[in-house]
């Protein structure tokens, strides 16, 4: 019984490794694409094509491989003009595929990651907002600035307001930037839970199969609340819909 378990912990780690470098290779390719297109100065829209490609290669290659699968609860949610998105950061797997979810997504995200090649130079070149955690005032004033600046091009702001990844199990606070670009902009918000770390390891760790559910709110109106109570009920929203998802 014994080894049988650990053929199958061998067997799970192989196709995860299959799928490592599944990604490795699209990721070169799509980005180059996506390099090439903004030295071609293509418009931001067309910038994206690839990126939504990618999360729906990405999202085939995890169905295929690593037998993980996606059930999209509140599609109907998701408006066609620009807004906030406000999503809970358990893994890195949202970061993947919400360019497959949500259209025209434009994300706020550590500039560490624009020191990955390819996929960095990937980032830049479709107007993400890269920001360094260690300088809590310029980071601030920087989404401020560039978020009204996408919002106004007809992107949609993807912000993870815990800061970081947070295992299962976890509710930190929510920094108020992204309610406060909201405010300043009148921007909508959709607030989004999903339980991707039962799944999808925080850090380095095992994949497991099964099913996230991703649930998209109903579209909250900034000029309906003052900054602390939209991110109260963001906050309680999303949280309270993450732990009926038991994460």
């Amino acid at each position: 019984m014994n080894i049988l378990k650990l053929l199958w912990c061998a067997f799970l780690w192989l196709r995860q490794i299959v799928f490592v470098l599944y990604m490795a290779v699209i990721t070169i390719i799509l980005a180059s694409v996506t390099i090439l297109l903004y030295l071609c100065k293509a418009p931001i829209r067309v910038r994206l094509m690839p990126a939504w490609t990618w999360s729906k290669l990405a999202y085939l290659g995890m169905v295929v491989l690593l037998w993980l699968r996606i059930k999209v609860e509140g599609k109907k949610n998701i408006p066609q003009h620009a807004c906030v998105f406000i999503c809970k950061h358990q893994s890195s797997w949202e970061t993947v595929i919400f360019h497959g979810l949500i259209p025209r997504a434009c994300f706020v995200l550590k500039q560490e990651l624009l020191k990955i090649p390819f996929f960095g130079q990937g980032l830049k070149a479709v107007d993400s907002i890269a920001i360094d955690r260690s300088q809590n005032l310029k980071s601030f004033k920087k989404i401020l600035q560039n978020g009204k600046a996408r919002l106004k091009d007809g992107l949609n702001i993807v912000i993870f307001p815990e800061g970081t990844r947070v295992p299962v199990g976890r509710y930190p606070k929510f920094h108020r930037t992204a309610m406060m670009l909201a405010k300043s902009t009148g921007a909508d918000v959709v607030p989004v839970a999903h339980n991707s770390g039962k799944f999808w390891p925080n850090k380095a760790g095992l994949i497991k199969p099964g099913c996230v559910v991703i649930r998209f709110g109903e579209v909250v109106s900034s000029k309906n609340f003052d900054v602390d109570a939209l991110n109260e009920h963001c906050y309680n929203w999303i949280n309270d819909e993450v732990k009926k998802l038991g994460a």
